[in-house]
């Protein structure tokens, strides 16, 4: 549970602020909310999630309109979400950010959800917010231009690449996704550069040999992708991409039984039915 033990900080610096913004005497109730957050710290540090979640639901009514109750949805959300009650953790959330509107961690944490979920617009509206009120949010700017790719909004996915690689240079999923996004984008050479630049830089990650095997395949270059696809499979030989992008690779070879035993160790190791189908038919096709 990220920044677990922030949680203390936070909520005991509004102990202090009624609902106005004013001052008031910490007594028994004011005490006993914070007790109840250390509890939940304790919880959350032992994994004890349902002892947290518990406790979390009790100290949300002794004041439900407390402005430090936002941070307690926040936790409970994250709870829901990794319980995998993703619409109990959207309602969580929502009710966070109704008690504090600019939080950036619930409105990212709403928007990574909603990306898990593939509800890519409101995704999107969740971004879009953080930026506003943080232009220069690297997690946000960085989803965004992801979502922008994959909606071939290619402008605005470079334009938020680029402001990160501008604040962050040396950003390596920025790089990456900048990469791609000039393959999809008709700018070849400016890709196989970039992708020549993070396998130099980062000789050990397995995704950048990936991403260069599909630049070699588009151009029929078989045996560099052949290359970087083996190459990918030694660094992470569990990985079920390697075996995808290894299977895409042989069926433009027109090796299809080679590509079937490839889509099979995908499904083995944990790719799904979505990812693989599409490869499988063009395995049997003449």
């Amino acid at each position: 549970m990220k920044n677990a033990r922030l949680l203390l900080a936070v909520v005991c610096s509004w102990l202090c602020l009624g609902a106005g913004g004013s001052l008031f005497p910490v007594g028994a109730h004011a005490q006993t909310y914070e007790q109840n957050v250390r509890s939940i710290i304790e919880a959350l540090a032992a994994d004890s999630l349902e002892k947290a979640e518990g406790i979390i639901q009790q100290t949300l009514l002794l004041d439900p309109e407390r402005k430090s109750n936002a941070i307690l949805y926040q936790y409970l959300g994250e709870i829901y979400q990794r319980s995998g009650q993703s619409e109990r953790a959207l309602e969580t959330y929502r009710k966070g950010i109704d008690l504090s509107p600019t939080s950036l961690d619930l409105l990212l944490s709403r928007a990574s959800l909603y990306l898990k979920m593939n509800n890519t617009e409101r995704a999107l509206t969740d971004y879009d917010k953080v930026l506003e009120l943080s232009p220069n949010e690297a997690e946000a700017l960085f989803f965004r231009a992801y979502l922008h790719s994959q909606l071939r909004h290619n402008k605005e996915a470079r334009a938020d690449y680029n402001r990160l690689l501008k604040l962050n240079p040396m950003h390596e999923e920025a790089r990456l996704g900048l990469a791609i996004l000039n393959s999809k984008d008709g700018r070849p050479r400016e890709a196989m550069e970039q992708l020549d630049a993070l396998i130099q830089l980062y000789p050990t990650h397995a995704q950048h040999y990936l991403a260069r095997c599909g630049l070699y395949e588009q151009r029929k270059e078989y045996e560099e992708a052949q290359k970087d696809v083996e190459r990918a499979l030694e660094l992470e030989p569990e990985n079920p991409e390697c075996y995808l992008t290894r299977a895409s690779l042989y069926i433009a070879m027109k090796k299809k039984r080679l590509a079937r035993q490839d889509c099979q160790t995908a499904i083995k190791l944990g790719a799904t039915g979505e990812q693989v189908a599409p490869l499988l038919s063009e395995t049997t096709t003449p």
